[in-house]
């Protein structure tokens, strides 16, 4: 059996991959080096990010050159000679699902009767947050399953596993479309030139990274989705018109991101709509306008003077492990 150059760069990967897991050296570094594309990059994103790139080089590898592996060799060419339907399949399928992630943020809200564009935070538990902006909802399910293994994940890595019940059924999809991008993803890169079989894999595991954990509208998802898709329309010579899809699509899914974050905006006050509250809490170190108790929710409503981001950071603390979780409006402009 040969390995070619692009299968041991895979396998590379896969070692530095198993090695920043295993070990501490290299966390910082590495982390700092993949912030700016994964956005709150932690170790399990860089290791995860080495380690499906890799596998996705390797095992292209090994279909090209594996001679037991001829028959899947035959039939990915005789489906797709340049690899193309394979690429359009694994485009659908991730916008697809990233959009399902939205619906399902949709859904848990109108479950428990708030605003659509709100934050939640499932705090029993632990607490975890998601939002139609940033959503976890299929991050949970393989959180679920992690925390169920046991010492699988590191402690300081945070799986969002306690989003589950409010997810379920629905976010089962993930366990679905998430095998079939690697599938078809993988086949995509049958017929490629060795610089493009490595800038598919890495924008192809970016945007995979983005569909489970951050969805349509996370910074992973929005970078390697827009690079499969210039990829995909991009073509030899190169014209400017090439790009008018790729802007197109990316500019539609950029803008309603905006728009959302918009329409879901208030500045005027913070609305806190806790669930099944079962303990007493002390809410003396914030600037409270109001409480309203409405059957098992309780209202509150709370000045803006302090960030979205330092207020959910204490109301973590406050109500873990006190209710069910909350609800919370976001100010746009307190990110600037």
């Amino acid at each position: 059996m040969k390995i070619d150059k692009i299968g041991l760069l895979g396998f590379f990967l896969i070692l530095l991959g198993l090695f920043v897991y295993v070990t501490s050296p290299l966390d910082q570094v590495v982390m700092m080096i993949t912030w700016p594309l994964l956005s709150g990059s932690s170790e399990g994103k860089a290791v995860l990010l080495m380690a499906a790139m890799g596998s996705f080089l390797l095992l292209n590898s090994l279909i090209n050159t594996w001679g037991v592996l001829t028959p899947i060799k035959e039939k990915i060419t005789n489906y797709s000679p340049d690899g193309k339907k394979f690429f359009k399949w694994t485009l659908i399928i991730i916008i697809l699902t990233c959009v399902v992630g939205v619906l399902i943020e949709f859904y848990i809200r109108l479950k428990y009767g708030v605003s659509p564009l709100t934050i939640f935070v499932s705090t029993n538990p632990t607490s975890t947050s998601t939002s139609p902006m940033h959503t976890h909802v299929f991050k949970s399910v393989f959180g679920h399953l992690a925390d169920s293994m046991g010492g699988l994940v590191p402690e300081h890595v945070h799986t969002g596993g306690s989003l589950y019940p409010d997810v379920i059924p629905w976010a089962y999809f993930i366990l679905i479309t998430l095998p079939l991008a690697c599938i078809t993803g993988l086949f995509s890169l049958d017929e490629r030139k060795p610089v493009q079989k490595v800038l598919i894999a890495f924008a192809l595991t970016i945007a995979i990274i983005g569909m489970v954990d951050g969805g349509l509208y996370s910074q992973p998802l929005v970078f390697g989705l827009g690079l499969l898709i210039l990829i995909y329309f991009v073509r030899t010579p190169f014209q400017f018109r090439q790009l008018a899809i790729p802007i197109a699509v990316m500019g539609l899914i950029v803008l309603s991101g905006v728009g959302l974050e918009l329409a879901g905006n208030n500045s005027s006050y913070r609305e806190i709509t806790v669930i099944n509250q079962f303990e007493p809490v002390d809410l003396s170190d914030y600037n409270v306008l109001s409480t309203q108790k409405e059957g098992n929710r309780t209202v509150i409503r709370m000045d803006t003077s302090v960030s979205d981001k330092q207020t959910l950071e204490s109301l973590f603390v406050t109500y873990q492990g006190r209710a069910d979780g909350f609800f919370m409006t976001w100010d746009f402009f307190s990110y600037f």
